[in-house]
């Protein structure tokens, strides 16, 4: 609630929340920015690294080129819902195309980090596959298993219900 300085200071003035704050403080969007500023920078500093020292390209081109092709169409997919999400709220399902596309990534900045050296792929991905799990357990559960947590969380409280005890006196 705001109040103005004028004639009519006594009167509150409410202010709404505009759409684009609600969808600018979605954790989604905001996971979905951050990751792929952090992977465009990582990918440009690994191809800037390997042209300065003259680097050859060891992993396989067809996957390499097959990973970038689906890391490109996904981060289209995913700035494209997030656009539309400004006006309909079903868009914020589409995280997920975000969350895809940094998997494949992810494999692109390996692929070339595995070109400079494998130990420095080894000790780069190995952490990663952590953060690659946690992205593949959270689509999942948001895309398959709200269902079946739902019917185990009924289970429980159906089990965990008091138990009617009869007292004889």
């Amino acid at each position: 609630m705001t109040t103005t300085m004028g004639d009519d200071a006594k009167k509150p003035v409410y202010e709404s929340t505009s759409l684009f704050r609600i969808w600018w403080t979605n954790k989604n969007l905001q996971y979905d920015i951050v990751m792929t500023c952090i992977l465009i920078i990582l990918n440009i500093a690994a191809n800037l690294y390997m042209t300065h020292h003259k680097i050859p390209l060891t992993a396989d081109e067809s996957s390499l080129t097959v990973c970038l092709l689906i890391y490109l169409v996904c981060g289209m997919m995913s700035f494209m819902g997030w656009c539309m999400a400004m006006t309909a709220v079903e868009g914020y399902d589409m995280y997920i195309c975000g969350r895809i596309g940094h998997i494949f990534g992810l494999s692109v900045l390996l692929h070339l980090l595995y070109s400079i050296s494998p130990s420095l792929a080894l000790w780069f991905g190995i952490p990663s596959l952590l953060w690659v799990f946690a992205a593949f357990i959270e689509a999942l559960y948001a895309l398959c298993l709200p269902q079946l947590f739902k019917a185990l969380r009924d289970h429980w409280d159906y089990l965990n219900q008091p138990l009617l005890r009869v007292v004889n006196v």
